[in-house]
């Protein structure tokens, strides 16, 4: 099927965000793990929910990618930078700061500007 022609609707972008969701706590696992000693329980703990949640991901990643074009998909994984942001301040202490958001926008931007190029 051709990647321009494929039928979505807002069921395909709920999925989506939901799975884009879950990708974004791999970051917070992994900060968890690595603030703990080296094979930990702690650490194997953090590090194994990061890799089951990468996998998690990567299977449902390869069905959304069924129903959305690439650039679509792709567009949308901009979102994990917010969520990031987010989980840090909430989970690790992390401080949201202005510069944070401006940079977030420009990625965010940048990531537009690439992908609708090709349209």
């Amino acid at each position: 099927m051709d990647n321009n022609k494929k039928k979505f609707d807002i069921k395909t972008y709920a999925v989506l965000h939901a799975i884009l969701l879950l990708y974004s706590f791999v970051g917070v696992f992994m900060k968890l793990a690595f603030n703990n000693d080296f094979l930990s329980f702690y650490f194997l703990l953090f590090a194994g929910l990061a890799v089951m949640f990468l996998g998690i991901y990567a299977i449902l990643w390869q069905q959304v990618l069924k129903k959305l074009p690439l650039t679509v998909a792709f567009t949308n994984k901009a979102i994990c930078i917010a969520w990031g942001m987010l989980w840090g301040a909430l989970f690790l202490g992390d401080n949201i700061t202005w510069y944070k958001i401006v940079g977030s926008i420009i990625v965010f931007a940048g990531v537009v500007l690439v992908v609708s190029n090709n349209e």
